[in-house]
Formats: C-alpha cells, sequence, structure tokens
C-alpha cells in the first residue's frame, strides 16, 4: 500500500466523491472524515456525529473545540501522510486546529469569495487556516487568496479533473434529444441550481428574446433546487413555459449524456446577485465551473459570464456575456445557433483543451507527485 491520505470534506457532495474517487484502487490508502456521507467504493469513511456542512450557521463555531477534538483523535487514529480538507470555512478551519502537517487546503468558490465578508469571525478564521496550511490548491482564485494573506509560495493552482472517457462527445445521445422534444432543432441547456446565488432567472427569460430569432428551440434545465416554482410561475408569465423542460437534479452518471448532446451550454452564474435596496452585490471572481469543464470535454460550445476569472484564461475559447444581462446572453446563444462552424471550432477547440488542461488521469499523477513531494 502506498501513501495513506485523509480527507477533512462533505460526504455528500458529488465533488467529494469524484475527488476521493481518483485516488482509490491506484495504491493509496483513502479515508474520508466527515460530519455525514454517502458510501464511497474504496474510501474508509469516519462519520462523525456532528453538524459541519458546507453552509454551516456562524453560531456553529461556538462547539469548534469538541469538533476539533473528535477530528484530531480521528486523525491520530489514521496517522495519515497527508491531511488533505476542501472547503476552507468549516473543513479546512477544523483541519488548521487540528494542528496535523502537512495539510492541504482547497477552497470551493464561496468559502472565499462571499465567506470572508459575511462576518470578521469567518475573515479571521479564513486567514488563520491559510496560514498553517502547507499547501492551498486553486483553481482560479490564485489573486484572492493573495488578498486573504496566503503565502504566496504556497499556492498551488491546478484545474479540477474531468474524466474525459466519460465527458466525451461520443456521449451524444439522439434517443435523450428525442425524449426532450428535440427531434430536430436546437437544445440549449443550463445546469446551475435553481437557487438565489445562481441567477437562473437570468436564463429564463433569455428564452423568449431567442425564440423571437429562431423558433425550433428547446431550454432544458438541470439541476434542481429552492427557486422551483418562482422559475416556472416565471416561464408561465413570458409565455415560454412549454418551450423550456425543466428536469432538476440528474445522477453524475447522466451527465456526459446531457452536456454532449446539448448544442449550447450556458452557465447562468454571474458572480453577482441582486442584494437588498436592488443593489448589485460582488459574490466571486471565480472562471469556469466544474460542469462548464465538463461541457468543454464534451465538445460542446458553452457561454459564461465575463469574470475576470474567466477573462484571464487562455483555454477558454466560448463566449461571455455581461453578468444579468438577459437580452446579451440572448444575443449569444441566437450567434451560436446561427453559426453551425462556430459551433464546430469552439467545440473542436474546447474537447482539445480539455484533454490538454484537466484530464483527470494526467492531473492524478500530478497530485502523486505533490504530495510525494510534501513528504520528503
Amino acid at each position: 500500500m502506498g501513501l495513506r491520505l485523509a480527507f477533512l470534506a462533505d460526504g455528500e457532495s458529488v465533488h467529494t466523491k469524484r475527488w476521493l474517487t481518483y485516488f482509490v484502487g491506484k495504491d493509496y490508502d483513502v479515508h474520508l472524515i466527515t460530519s455525514s456521507s454517502m458510501p464511497i467504493k474504496g474510501v474508509k469513511i469516519h462519520e462523525l456525529r456532528f453538524s459541519l456542512v458546507r453552509n454551516a450557521s456562524l453560531r456553529a463555531y461556538a462547539s469548534f473545540p469538541l469538533r476539533v477534538l473528535k477530528i484530531w483523535k480521528t486523525v491520530k487514529e489514521i496517522n495519515p501522510d497527508i491531511l488533505h480538507a476542501h472547503y476552507i470555512t468549516n473543513y479546512g478551519v477544523c483541519g488548521a486546529l487540528v494542528g496535523f502537517h502537512p495539510l492541504v487546503l482547497s477552497p470551493w468558490g464561496s468559502d472565499i469569495t462571499t465567506d470572508p465578508e459575511s462576518s470578521r469571525v469567518k475573515n479571521l478564521f479564513i486567514r488563520f487556516a491559510l496560514r498553517r496550511a502547507d499547501l492551498v490548491h486553486t483553481a482560479s482564485a490564485y489573486t484572492r487568496l493573495l488578498e486573504l494573506g496566503c503565502d504566496p509560495k504556497k499556492i498551488f493552482v491546478q484545474q479540477w479533473g474531468v474524466d474525459t472517457r466519460m465527458f466525451s462527445p461520443q456521449a451524444r445521445s439522439r434517443s435523450l434529444r428525442s425524449s426532450l422534444g428535440v427531434d430536430s432543432g436546437y437544445l440549449v441547456l443550463c445546469a446551475r441550481y435553481w437557487e438565489p446565488l445562481y441567477n437562473v432567472e437570468v436564463f429564463v427569460r433569455a428564452v423568449p428574446l431567442v425564440l423571437e430569432k429562431i423558433k425550433n428551440v428547446k431550454f432544458v434545465m438541470l439541476g434542481g433546487g429552492s427557486l422551483e416554482a418562482r422559475l416556472k410561475e416565471l416561464a408561465y408569465r413570458l409565455g415560454v413555459y412549454d418551450n423550456i423542460v425543466f428536469v432538476g437534479r440528474v445522477p453524475e452518471e447522466e451527465m456526459p449524456r446531457y452536456l454532449a448532446s446539448a448544442d449550447v451550454y450556458v452557465d447562468s452564474y454571474s458572480g453577482v446577485r441582486v442584494g437588498s435596496s436592488r443593489r448589485i452585490v460582488e459574490c466571486g471572481t471565480s472562471g469556469v465551473s466544474q460542469t462548464a469543464r465538463q461541457a468543454m470535454a464534451c465538445g460542446t460550445p458553452q457561454i459564461l459570464s465575463d469574470r475576470p476569472g474567466t477573462r484571464l484564461l487562455d483555454w477558454f475559447s466560448g463566449l461571455l456575456y455581461e453578468g444579468l444581462n438577459s437580452r446579451v446572453l440572448a444575443e449569444r446563444i441566437v450567434h451560436l445557433l446561427e453559426s453551425d462552424k462556430t459551433r464546430e471550432d469552439i467545440g473542436l477547440k474546447s474537447r482539445k483543451d480539455a484533454l490538454r488542461v484537466f484530464d483527470e488521469k494526467m492531473l492524478i499523477e500530478k497530485w502523486k507527485v505533490i504530495y510525494e513531494v510534501m513528504l520528503k
């Protein structure tokens, strides 16, 4: 058996499952310390009885001493070579308080974009965790980590991996398109959760504007969430309910078929939200989401909001639109649907860049080196 890896992370998250599965069966002894978990084949799960979900309230920090003690005892029992905590606001902070080294932290997004601004206590905890870490892994938030006081020598920039064999153009399914009502015409897909943070209303409001120009388009929404009734009511008011298929949540293994079967993938997340008094609030500058990476691997052209983290990427070849602007988003969708060559060019380059930049097997080999170097 090779290295023994212990992870601190949300065991119910598909991202955690995907990450840990990278190392299973590759000469690693993989352990997960979590507050709640679904079974993950090949992973030894240590489920501790306390509430530590990603969006835990500030009040939860009052019981940190007991949680840290439980985690400390578990880490001591596992005796890992590396402790790797995902999502800094809770698991990362606990990992830092445990005092184990080497410690790797991987922020996921809002833990370093919005959480530090939500309270002074969270800000202090996050900065503390970054100081205690031996390595901080990020896909695109290098500048933000510097703003939070992270030592640049500790920052390791690498994209999240995608299984490019599973997510590929070959996953395109004519039967799926037919079941969604797309025997001919176009399919435009959005897969963000139906929650306020992800600006999904922008996608719905763009639908009638697209249909003014192109009639044979079906819009598909994956994700599900608390805004379902509101989004459907909006679609009714706009007169486009019959043009949108509200699929909701789908199993991870079904995602390649959906992404590869779409003609255009849209990410509605803008990095901003409308706060109280209709004020625009910045809530993140991260670049390309994991689902957008998967769409790239499927060779499906993408449309993302114009954010600093996206603009700086030399491997992103999709289109950008002004966040929260449904009219501009609709213009981008129409542009792609009207140009077969543009869609083909973006799709081919996206697939090529996916293989080059974030192929899962390639990245795992890099992580093997990183872990081994940290132990020398």
